[in-house]
């Protein structure tokens, strides 16, 4: 199977530029056109650089602004880094993820400027992703279209589920929705709630175990801040009746080792029929912050201002 997904990415970069090149005539205005390194696809537009790696399960490796990079890589943590996708509930695969939707190669396509990277079915669910690309140069958002396929013969409930890792430290933050923060089997990361915004401030001294958040949101969105950097994902709104059993639409995450935070977000949980598929799509964005005016604090609310302007 590794080598079937090897091949496949292989051959799509060999001729990846002169394919870009022939449909030239079709590729939006202001559609950025991935450029193939091997088994990595980058979008770059301006000083903004967004890149995939189909061997490692069509991970995002990089979203550097000014070549500052607020994923982390592999040298933080070999298996837990960038930002990939699983099936929700956990539940149902425990530990560690499913290698065909993770880790493994995926096949890649380009069609003018949209990248599509195709995993195989996971043996014990059925189900298989299909992630598909985009950015646009004018607008500075990356648009990921995520599909599970259900190539089982039986129905199956799920809902997606981004895990984005970022270096440990900084400043995350989301509208909350109904209820409040509650824990799971980790204690329970702390927040602080100012005018329907939750936020979480790393502070290293207090995460002495690993430590987790789960949370309903409101607004579709959920912000990063590291230094002068702004990481905004927006989606679909969901309700709490909505979310995968044990789960919720909001997940923040901090390791014991200090080395990353994950910055989660799932939609809508759906039942399957054999043959079915659904599609859940993220809008990524990137943005330096002028500190000054906008300060990275907990309750600034010019930083949430910025944010809804960004997303609306």
């Amino acid at each position: 199977m590794q080598s079937a997904g090897m091949v496949g990415w292989l051959a799509f970069s060999a001729s990846a530029c002169q394919t870009n090149e022939s449909k030239g005539d079709i590729v939006k205005a202001n559609s950025v056109v991935p450029v193939a390194s091997g088994s990595v696809f980058s979008f770059q537009f301006g000083d903004t650089l967004f890149a995939v790696d189909a061997s490692r399960g069509g991970r995002i490796v990089t979203f550097a602004l000014s070549g500052r990079n607020i994923l982390t890589g592999p040298a933080v943590d070999p298996a837990n880094f960038g930002s990939t996708f699983w099936p929700s509930p956990q539940s149902d695969w425990n530990w560690p993820p499913l290698p065909e939707i993770d880790s493994a190669p995926y096949a890649a396509s380009l069609d003018g400027g949209v990248l599509s990277l195709s995993g195989a079915a996971a043996t014990n669910l059925g189900l298989a992703v299909e992630k598909k690309f985009s950015a646009d140069r004018a607008t500075g958002v990356v648009t990921v279209a995520y599909t599970l396929a259900n190539r089982g013969s039986n129905a199956r409930r799920v809902a997606p589920w981004e895990i984005t890792r970022v270096a440990a430290g900084g400043l995350s933050f989301f509208p909350m929705g109904q209820g409040g923060p509650r824990k799971g089997p980790q204690d329970l990361l702390n927040t602080t709630i100012v005018n329907g915004v939750a936020w979480f401030a790393y502070d290293a001294a207090a995460i002495t175990a690993d430590q987790k958040l789960f949370a309903d949101g409101l607004e579709g969105w959920i912000a990063h801040v590291d230094g002068d950097l702004l990481l905004v994902k927006s989606f679909t709104d969901t309700r709490p009746s909505q979310a995968a059993p044990g789960e919720a639409e909001i997940e923040l995450y901090a390791n014991a080792g200090h080395t990353y935070v994950e910055v989660e977000n799932q939609g809508a949980y759906v039942n399957l029929a054999p043959g079915a598929a659904t599609t859940w799509t993220v809008r990524w964005m990137l943005r330096k912050l002028d500190l000054a005016a906008t300060p990275a604090t907990v309750g600034s609310a010019s930083l949430v201002d910025l944010v809804r302007s960004l997303v609306k």
